[in-house]
């Protein structure tokens, strides 16, 4: 009977925590601190009314610099995520969202999205550490991630879906641009820009999915003129012009 009544009360903690049924995996090969994907590589877009599941990985730092002084990390925590599409829920390894300095730890974005739109996503962090021996708590905010959650569309089915670049937008861009594609299955892309005189000057692979995908390009590097976008899935090719200005 205590056994029973031991089983029950771990089933409900664990949904009440919601975390027992959806945990992320912590990859300890990564020994370079950091966040990964990072800002240029980003997250991978989804479809509403289809799973979605996607790790941010974390390898914390021991220590570094803070306005100029030496500071000793003992923990980032994760205190919320702001920004999901309706539908998708987080949960981190370790299970408290906290981070201990030297770890390394990850965040599982996961859940069915229920509408279609492009979403920033906000991962808000406390980095907690001492400088000279006294306590010290920075808030943070990651605000560089969007998911794209798209429909398919019109289309009866997947089968009626052709792989097709679409105009970039904006066109003309200059802090960013959002390329977005359709595909009737998933798989591998790859985006390359080239300039007028045809050298390559990014490429990006993500993993797209069956439908519409959009994948954000920061632009600030590249200087202002014509730049031919092109977009491979492994067996073709589809390009468009696309235009970078300052304002």
């Amino acid at each position: 009977m205590k056994l029973r009544l031991l089983v029950i009360l771990c089933f409900v903690s664990a949904l009440l925590s919601g975390t027992a049924f959806a945990q992320c995996t912590p990859d300890l090969t990564i020994t370079i601190p950091g966040i990964y994907p990072d800002s240029a590589t980003g997250l991978p877009p989804g479809l509403a009314g289809q799973p979605y599941s996607e790790v941010i990985q974390a390898r914390v730092l021991t220590d570094t610099v803070y306005n100029g002084f030496p500071a000793i990390i003992s923990n980032i925590t994760i205190t919320g995520v702001t920004g999901l599409p309706p539908g998708l829920t987080y949960s981190c390894n370790p299970a408290s969202c906290v981070f201990p300095g030297g770890s390394n730890g990850c965040l599982l974005l996961s859940g069915t999205p229920t509408v279609a739109g492009i979403y920033s996503i906000n991962v808000d962090l406390d980095i907690n550490g001492t400088i000279f021996g006294a306590g010290l708590t920075v808030p943070q905010s990651l605000d560089y991630y969007v998911i794209e959650i798209g429909t398919v569309g019109l289309a009866d089915n997947l089968s009626d879906i052709k792989f097709e670049l679409l105009q970039n937008t904006p066109n003309p861009a200059s802090d960013y641009t959002d390329v977005s594609f359709t595909s009737p299955i998933g798989g591998d892309f790859t985006i390359k820009l080239f300039n007028m005189i045809g050298k390559e000057v990014f490429q990006k692979t993500i993993r797209g999915m069956a439908g519409l995908n959009t994948s954000r390009i920061q632009l600030d590097e590249y200087t202002p003129g014509i730049y031919m976008l092109s977009l491979e899935n492994g067996s073709s090719v589809a390009t468009r012009r696309m235009i970078v200005s300052r304002k």
